[in-house]
């Protein structure tokens, strides 16, 4: 029998030693846990405290539990989004998505639709039109290795969308940016705001989440040489999906003093 000390709960505790067997290797990425019955009976607890403890890892992402069927480790690893390479991704014609996937051994796939829209308060405020302006929407959805991980809504106003030749789910090679380039608009100048807040309910579905999960939420503003905004997104990832690293040197310019 796997010992537990106090003053920790024992619920945490027990969720420390399932989180760090995971973490090894011991319950491979989409392999079952052992069942409430068995946990129970190796740290000598009740079920009620083995569920509590798998309720934090479903939580933390760890674990998802399917019903009638108990709990699953999940089946793929954490994606890193590395944002100062995202766009040189682009430039050798192949989307940033296909290249943080497939740095961890992933395979990369996506849906996309594209809809017209009025311009909203925000996203007319971002790209410089009157609220109500026609804005052409790029809606996609990501999968890993068939598991769903990101949710992108790309707003560009409809004339620069049609120019550029981005109005079809196909944009070829680079997407939308590189036709953007095409023409003479690539975006070089980018800004990004971050919040960390709950899904709305069809994103919590599409993106098989816990009631209780957050997401990331990026709001990416693209412009171009002379700094008009070209392009507006929106992503929405699961929390415990994703790791965002930022890069940047801290020298001043003309090199050390």
């Amino acid at each position: 029998m796997t010992q537990i000390e106090a003053p920790r709960p024992r619920f945490a505790q027990i969720a420390d030693i399932l989180r760090d067997r995971i973490q090894r290797g011991v319950h491979a990425p989409g392999s079952p846990l052992p069942s409430e019955p068995e946990l129970s009976r190796e740290f000598g607890v009740s079920r009620v405290t083995i569920n509590r403890a798998v309720g934090l890892l479903r939580t933390e992402g760890l674990v998802q539990v399917r019903r009638g069927k108990g709990a699953f480790v999940r089946p793929i690893p954490v994606i890193t989004r590395v944002a100062t390479q995202r766009h040189g991704a682009r430039d050798k014609g192949r989307g940033a998505y296909d290249v943080e996937t497939r740095r961890v051994g992933l395979e990369p796939s996506w849906t996309a639709s594209v809809e017209r829209v009025p311009a909203s308060e925000l996203t007319a405020g971002l790209l410089n039109v009157a609220v109500g302006a026609e804005l052409v929407v790029r809606r996609r959805k990501y999968f890993a290795n068939g598991v769903p991980t990101q949710i992108a809504d790309t707003y560009l106003v409809s004339e620069l969308a049609e120019k550029a030749g981005v109005t079809e789910e196909n944009t070829g090679p680079g997407g939308t940016y590189s036709r953007l380039a095409d023409i003479g608009r690539g975006p070089i100048h980018f800004t990004e705001e971050i919040s960390f807040c709950s899904a709305i309910a069809a994103e919590a579905t599409f993106l098989d989440m816990e009631p209780n999960q957050a997401v990331f939420e990026i709001l990416f503003v693209a412009s171009d040489r002379e700094h008009r905004p070209v392009a507006v997104t929106r992503h929405i990832m699961a929390g415990h999906q994703w790791r965002l690293r930022y890069e940047w040197t801290d020298e001043p310019e003309g090199g050390s003093e």
